[in-house]
């Protein structure tokens, strides 16, 4: 019984998570801090390293981190999360293994549209090989990408 109950609240727990979320994935040999640099510089987004929100997975008796810049826009109530896919040879998200990094838009005030503009902004970035929005539903480890 008590099993049923902790997959019924790990279930909600993600749906909650994901409430109100668009996520894209995107393809670049830069490093992390390099490609945050330049999204920051071209698009003026402000994303900074959060290593409070760092992801530690353990697999094989061995410890992976996986790191997450953040920006928080001031005035639309958004939270913007970009989170490396990939730790040595593991991956954040196991489905995604061609995917190097994942951004995610957390709050109701992006629409569908506006994020579709976001992706064509992105293509534009010297860095950027490829971004495509993801669909939730399609992810299985999705619960890895809460913190």
């Amino acid at each position: 019984m008590s099993a049923l109950k902790l997959k019924l609240d790990q279930d909600q727990l993600i749906e909650d998570f994901f409430d109100s979320t668009h996520l894209l994935g995107i393809v670049s040999t830069a490093r992390d801090y390099q490609l945050c640099w330049q999204i920051n510089r071209q698009l003026r987004y402000h994303f900074r390293v959060n290593n409070s929100l760092e992801i530690n997975l353990s697999k094989h008796q061995r410890s992976f981190y996986f790191t997450v810049f953040e920006y928080q826009e001031p005035t639309k109530s958004v939270a913007h999360y970009f989170y490396n896919n990939h730790c040595k040879a593991e991956f954040l998200l196991p489905e995604l293994k061609h995917i190097d990094y994942l951004w995610l838009i957390k709050g109701d005030f992006y629409q569908l549209q506006d994020v579709k503009k976001l992706i064509d902004e992105l293509r534009d970035v010297e860095l950027v090989q490829l971004v495509s929005l993801l669909d939730l539903r399609e992810i299985k480890n999705k619960v890895n990408l809460i913190f």
